[in-house]
């Protein structure tokens, strides 16, 4: 290649996975409806409770302003002594992140990205580490969930395969040690790093952008590391994964099968379905609705078309109207704001 020529591998490469995000989201999709009668579907849709949903709308956004919120805290050490990082602006950057996602599968963390540190002035590279902490607690949440998930499932299933429960203790008993080491994660790197050993066998080139990383990690945890604010990290994690249970359940009462998922299989269907948040489709699909119905197939008993009809609904309303339309209003008020 030239000197000035344009590099266009790497745009290639990011085309090529979002064209087989794509793809994966369609082949989910196909798995999960292809066998459903959509009247019925449609039927079951259309008899959703209207409270409960509003509902849901309303504990959806909430959960969003705590991760918002939560993410403040992540962010404070890269303001100078005295300065804070505005609400407003984390959580516009949040919803813009999520409304985002709905077209372009991890697209939304570029848009948080590019958000906060334009509205914060704050540097990137120190923006990053708080952004991939975020995500890493989340991830903590969620193998905690299938720790506890697995104590609680069914007696039969547990009888046919007894060595669910020392799993689910020692995923739980791992992501607790995890979760009191996350702190010093990047002290931790950059002592190994430093190590004779390390810097004889790492070439100069990569050793140097892993001391960097190393540090920028470092300095998005500095709030991890005090004992006020992680309690309160620690506590506002806890929170946003209630209210995203909060939704299904509240789902639950909007399809009126509270009398036959109760909370505790509310939450094996939540575990469930979080698992499919992780897939790498635009805004969940595809995943969410195979592996939520799947869920409520297995735990409640659901027939398979109230089943899709519930995850179609819940994911529709959580994952597109209460992401798209606050980061809409937030946009309205911030271009007004100016």
């Amino acid at each position: 290649m030239t000197e000035g020529q344009p590099k266009t591998g790497g745009a290639t490469d990011n085309l090529i996975k979002k064209g087989l995000a794509f793809v994966f989201a369609a082949v989910l999709l196909w798995l999960a409806f292809k066998d459903a009668d959509f009247a019925k579907i449609w039927g079951y849709a259309s008899q959703t409770k209207p409270v409960f949903v509003g509902l849901l709308i309303a504990s959806a956004i909430f959960s969003h302003f705590l991760r918002a919120f939560r993410w403040t805290f992540l962010l404070a050490p890269l303001k100078p002594q005295g300065e804070k990082v505005g609400l407003f602006n984390s959580f516009y950057a949040v919803m813009l992140g999520y409304a985002v996602n709905v077209a372009i599968p991890r697209g939304g963390e570029v848009a948080r990205l590019v958000a906060i540190t334009k509205d914060e002035r704050l540097p990137w590279a120190g923006v990053l580490p708080t952004m991939l902490i975020d995500r890493m607690l989340d991830l903590a949440m969620l193998v905690f969930l299938l720790g506890g998930t697995l104590l609680v499932l069914p007696a039969e299933i547990l009888k046919d395969m007894p060595w669910l429960v020392p799993g689910g203790i020692s995923m739980l008993v791992a992501t607790v040690a995890g979760l009191g080491l996350l702190p010093f994660a990047g002290s931790i790197l950059q002592r190994i790093l430093a190590l004779s050993l390390v810097k004889d066998k790492v070439p100069g080139g990569l050793l140097g952008k892993l001391t960097d990383l190393a540090g920028q990690f470092d300095t998005g945890t500095q709030s991890l590391k005090s004992p006020v604010k992680y309690p309160i990290i620690a506590g506002l994690s806890v929170l946003i994964w209630f209210f995203y249970w909060l939704n299904f359940y509240l789902m639950v009462f909007a399809f009126g099968l509270e009398g036959i998922i109760d909370a505790t299989k509310c939450l094996i269907v939540f575990t469930i379905g979080s698992v499919g948040v992780l897939v790498p489709t635009p805004g969940s699909v595809g995943s969410f609705h195979f592996l939520v119905t799947k869920g409520l197939t297995m735990t409640g008993g659901i027939n398979a078309d109230q089943a899709l009809a519930f995850a179609t609904v819940l994911h529709f309303v959580a994952f597109i109207v209460a992401t798209c339309v606050p980061a809409f209003v937030l946009f309205v008020v911030k271009r007004g704001r100016q």
